[in-house]
């Protein structure tokens, strides 16, 4: 292979450099067009006049390659210039990128536990023209927070139809029973969104230890309880996950809140998921599940969500003793049930 002249040295060194800087830019969500972030990579470097060749890399080497070394001691563990330009080079294939986190950092470098933000690691990371992007299971409390939101605004809309007399009433009628629709519709898609939430915390938790640590010690019905989340219950994961994954007991017998999440999220969540006319087993507690069905209101929807905050905390704080703040999800959850409730 030709050795490369001064000027062909020179130009790569340059190329590499604006690739690692575009990628940093548009991870910063500084960059607003693909065109915009494909100039790094269609100049001409080779045939620029000596005067701007050697103007470009003297810019690299005082100021750019200088902000890059930051911007990836920042935001990154071993990530350099040269890991940056091939990074570049797979969202120029593919106009962004999504990858798993694990993935991700096998490819190019550790992403700075600081900058996920408590969030798991089971997360994805996007890249694109808005910016770098987390996302994961547990963002489902979004959709319970726009959904507690959609049910305390229509509670407020029908508390002001309360002082009206039935005529008046029914010439609104059918606005009324629009309201009320939305309500239960909010109201039920809440409870759902508090059970599939807690389902993923729950698997995270399972996946991330199974990541991180051999299950050879554990025995054949814990490793199967963490190995296979599909076939364990919702009770046995709760309930055994934080004691295993620490080795320390969370839930002493009885514990009210964990009770009262069993007994009461659980089968409003199954009226949900399986309504019918039919009783619950006995086994199941024998609850009508048409009667809790029809009783998902507005109360049930913020006392359920209050109750999953409070059981999460106590999760993430048992497995997590020594970590001063909370995912920024559950907090963000949180500070909506306080703001709603006020």
């Amino acid at each position: 292979m030709p050795e490369l002249l001064g000027r062909e040295r020179e130009a790569i060194l340059i190329h590499r450099a604006n690739r690692a800087a575009a990628v940093g830019r548009l991870m910063l969500r500084e960059i607003n067009s693909w065109h915009e972030f494909l100039e790094a990579d269609v100049i001409d470097l080779v045939n620029l006049p000596r005067r701007n060749l050697k103007a470009a890399l003297s810019d690299v080497r005082g100021r750019l390659s200088l902000e890059i070394k930051k911007f990836c001691e920042r935001n990154f563990q071993g990530m350099n210039e040269e890991k940056l330009s091939a990074l570049y080079e797979e969202v120029k294939a593919y106009r962004g990128l999504e990858l798993p986190l694990k993935e991700f950092e096998q490819r190019f470098a550790t992403v700075r536990r600081d900058k996920l933000k408590g969030n798991p690691t089971h997360l994805t990371i996007i890249i694109s023209l808005w910016g770098l992007q987390f996302k994961f299971p547990e963002e489902l409390a979004k959709d319970l927070m726009t959904a507690l939101q959609i049910v305390v605004a229509t509670q407020k809309e029908l508390e002001q139809h309360k002082t009206k007399t039935h005529t008046q009433l029914e010439v609104q009628r059918l606005d009324v029973k629009s309201l009320i629709g939305k309500k239960m519709f909010a109201a039920r898609s809440a409870v759902l969104c508090c059970f599939n939430l807690m389902e993923a915390y729950l698997n995270g938790l399972a996946w991330d230890y199974v990541q991180t640590h051999s299950t050879t010690g554990l025995s054949n019905i814990n490793r199967k309880l963490l190995e296979d989340t599909a076939s364990a219950s919702m009770r046995d994961k709760l309930k055994k996950y934080p004691q295993i994954l620490t080795s320390r007991e969370l839930w002493k017998d009885p514990d009210q809140e964990f009770d009262n999440f069993m007994g009461v999220l659980k089968p409003f969540r199954d009226s949900l998921v399986h309504p019918s006319p039919f009783s619950a087993p006995e086994k199941f507690g024998g609850y009508d599940k048409l009667r809790l069905f029809y009783r998902i209101e507005h109360d049930t929807a913020i006392s359920t969500t209050e109750l999953l905050v409070r059981i999460i905390k106590r999760v993430h704080q048992h497995i997590h003793p020594n970590m001063q703040t909370l995912p920024e999800w559950i907090r963000e959850l949180e500070a909506e049930i306080t703001r709603i409730t006020r």
